[in-house]
């Protein structure tokens, strides 16, 4: 198995072996910046030069193999300091995985093979011997009472041979020992060489690239390399903190990234960004000014760049794929990286069916290794005032939940995902957050608030179902119960749902609501109890279904025969769903 430093290595081509075969030295460069979208990474390379009147050729050499090339951009920083005259990427296999090399590894395992074969042989000698040895002791053993019978034996001839046999395995037995201890200290070594045979073979199928740039100029200055690059991913992740009784949230995002470029990012500017870096807005001018006069512009440009990622993804997956053959961590980490990606694609498609897009630097310099671990970057933070409530669904569940409101008054959105919640520093559980955009309400769940006990009974007494024909007539009532186990008085908003017909075979009749409440175009029923330290407070919910008999035989048939193309199972439940539970309750 490969060593996790040893992937990353041999990804980056940053083994101590010759770069591309170019006659210039080769320049250090450092990544300075890094910008990370859905599904890659938008690295930034920088070195101080100085630059004379004539022309220059100047080689960053040593980058994966799988950049983008139609990517590539090279700027001066001052521009006024020289000129970019010609940029051009080549790309080859690493030097050291040569056929020699290859050759060399192969030889080293056969010849330690060898050794442990050799040495196998001549344990089963010995033991064979030693069986022989063992044969001859106990026909020895087994002739002396027959020969006392006879008054042939001889003690000294006996004893001689007994003597013998016991010197010989015990020589034998000894000489086993050192065998296995000489075979047990080549057997690590062979271990070793067959993983230096297959890092060897790995290399021969992996690339590095290199940037020629051709510029001239005089003085100083900074060159700046920027390229993309597939193999890394990340999603937003959040942290709520707040205090009982306290007015404010403190909101705080994370960026978590994994990538597995083949370039450790340290000391980077790190960057996240919502956007696709391939993409032009969806309206009719853009695609009017994409076409010059001949038919091909922009639109040309855009295409061939979407070309050129499309085949850094396909030679980096390629890459990828011969070492993970070597290393199934490897892999694991490739599939949790991939999972991320598309995590992150469905989540910031959404954003941008909005409108909208995030662009975030990061709070922190941290390291992010190309070894496929999840770092988290934290990207923003805001503390936020609150209105804080409890509130209760006791169809949904009988605990009660704090709520708190809240607007983004922050300069940047707050973006879709699970928050881990803290309540005075103790982690209690977790919570999701929606996106915000700077400016928009929003509200958090807070976790459950023990303060509260609930009840949601049916009342049997008066609930009845009546079938009548082709009729049904089913009578319901609820009653709900909220007490306040606190010591001081607790405000909780109450939330009822009826059934809303969804056809007009359905009638809902006699409906009774706690304090005249009005259900919304949903059929939820909101209203406000404040509840007196140690009080109960009890509301009654009633109301009269009507609906054929046969309507929920009738829906579980058409919901059959549209199955391949029914609702996702995590959709609100069906008005037949609703009253084949209801039914079954009574």
């Amino acid at each position: 198995m490969f060593r996790p430093f040893l992937v990353a290595t041999l990804l980056s081509g940053a083994l101590a072996q010759p770069a591309l075969a170019v006659d210039q030295p080769a320049l250090s460069t450092q990544i300075s910046a890094v910008t990370v979208y859905a599904d890659r990474a938008q690295v930034t390379r920088s070195a101080a030069i100085e630059l004379t009147r004539e022309p220059a050729k100047l080689v960053i050499a040593k980058l994966p193999g799988w950049i983008d090339a139609d990517s590539v951009r090279v700027a001066l920083d001052p521009p006024s300091a020289g000129r970019i005259l010609d940029v051009t990427v080549s790309t080859a296999f690493l030097a050291e995985a040569s056929e020699a090399a290859v050759r060399k590894a192969t030889l080293a395992v056969q010849a330690t093979s060898d050794e442990i074969a050799a040495l196998a042989d001549d344990e089963r000698t010995l033991v064979e011997e030693i069986t022989r040895l063992d044969g001859l002791r106990t026909f020895a053993v087994e002739r002396v009472p027959r020969e006392m019978a006879t008054g042939e034996v001889k003690l000294k001839s006996f004893t001689d041979t007994l003597g013998y046999v016991t010197d010989a395995v015990r020589k034998d037995r000894q000489q086993l020992r050192q065998l296995a201890h000489k075979r047990r200290d080549l057997e690590p070594v062979l271990s070793q060489r067959q993983r230096e045979l297959a890092e060897v073979q790995t290399r021969a199928q992996l690339q590095q690239s290199a940037v020629t740039v051709e510029l001239s100029g005089a003085g100083k200055a900074q060159l700046r390399l920027t390229y993309l690059t597939p193999g890394a991913a990340w999603e937003s992740a959040g942290e709520l903190r707040v205090a009982h009784g306290a007015t404010a949230v403190a909101v705080q995002q994370f960026a978590s990234v994994v990538q597995t470029t083949g370039e450790d990012w340290s000391g980077a500017a790190l960057a996240f960004s919502t956007q696709r870096p391939d993409e032009v807005l969806d309206v009719p001018q853009a695609h009017g000014l994409m076409l010059d006069k001949n038919g091909a512009g922009l639109g040309d440009v855009i295409g061939h760049m979407g070309e050129s990622f499309s085949r850094a993804q396909t030679l980096y997956a390629e890459q990828n794929a011969a070492v993970a053959g070597q290393a199934r961590y490897w892999q694991d980490s490739l599939t949790r990286q991939a999972d991320m990606q598309n995590r992150a694609a469905e989540s910031f498609a959404q954003l941008r069916s909005r409108g909208t897009t995030g662009h975030f630097a990061a709070l922190a310099s941290l390291t992010v290794r190309s070894d496929g671990k999840p770092v988290r970057v934290p990207i923003s933070t805001g503390e936020f005032a609150a209105t804080t409530k409890i509130v209760a669904v006791p169809e949904v569940s009988l605990n009660a939940v704090r709520v708190a409101d809240l607007r983004n008054t922050g300069k940047t959105p707050i973006l879709p995902g699970r928050a881990a919640l803290f309540t005075e520093g103790a982690f209690v559980g977790a919570s999701e957050l929606a996106f915000t955009a700077p400016g928009e309400a929003f509200s958090v769940f807070l976790g459950v608030d023990d303060r509260v006990k609930l009840e949601r009974t049916l009342d049997k007494k008066t609930s009845v179902l009546r079938r009548s024909g082709r009729r049904t007539e089913m009578a319901l009532a609820f009653v709900l119960i909220a007490e306040n186990l606190s010591n001081e008085p607790v405000v909780v908003e109450m939330a009822e749902r009826i059934p809303v017909a969804q056809t007009r075979e359905i009638e809902v009749d006699d409906v009774e609501l706690p304090r005249d409440a009005k259900p919304d175009a949903h059929g939820v029923v909101h209203w406000t109890e404040t509840l007196a330290p140690h009080a109960k407070a009890t509301w009654r919910v009633s109301y009269t279904l009507e609906y054929p008999s046969d309507y929920v035989a009738r829906a579980k048939a058409e919901r059959d025969d549209d199955a391949p193309t029914s609702a996702a199972p995590c959709a609100a439940p069906k008005m037949y769903e609703q009253i084949e539970m209801l039914e079954k309750r009574l």
